[in-house]
């Protein structure tokens, strides 16, 4: 199966495509910060949703590591199979696709991230800390990949999407 995106019903071009070659041979490319083009409209990832569990603060590797592993041993006693999801990472924020029916699971705005990480035990699992939308609790989210290498890729274009949404935010209250 394929890492990136870029199926029918998604708005991920071949510029996901390329990247994940690049990063495959060559780790990262050294015009990472430059690739913002194609994170305007968005990066895609195939990944599988492990799922959720409540947390108390919104960042630090100590309470995502914790929160990570209540994940794990949760949805390794489940005898159920994992979703599927298209997870786009833009600067407005994440979104989440099912891969099977292209049905929108949810949108969750890059101001609502207050965290994301590749666990170092678990490394092909890339997870991220957001506050509810309904209730404002915090939530962990956690995903698997396919391999570790997409894991850290994953996290590092949540970071670059932090900057560029911060970078557009200082642009447009620069004249004010």
């Amino acid at each position: 199966s394929r890492a990136w995106g870029g199926s029918a019903g998604t708005s991920c071009g071949a510029a996901g495509t390329w990247l994940l070659r690049a990063f495959v041979i060559a780790e990262l490319p050294e015009s990472w910060a430059d690739m913002q083009e194609p994170l305007l409209e968005g990066m895609c990832f195939t990944l599988k949703y492990l799922g959720m569990t409540l947390v108390e603060k919104p960042k630090g590797e100590d309470m995502a590591a914790a929160a990570i592993r209540r994940i794990v041993a949760t949805a390794r006693v489940g005898a159920r199979k994992f979703q599927k999801v298209i997870l786009t990472v833009s600067p407005r924020g994440i979104s989440l696709q099912d891969a099977d029916t292209k049905e929108m699971v949810e949108n969750i705005s890059i101001y609502r991230i207050s965290y994301c990480t590749t666990d170092k035990l678990q490394n092909k699992v890339f997870a991220y800390v957001a506050q509810s939308q309904e209730n404002g609790a915090l939530e962990c989210h956690a995903f698997l990949s396919p391999k570790k290498k997409i894991a850290q890729a994953v996290t590092l274009t949540v970071a670059q999407a932090f900057q560029m949404a911060l970078d557009l935010w200082e642009a447009t209250h620069a004249g004010r």
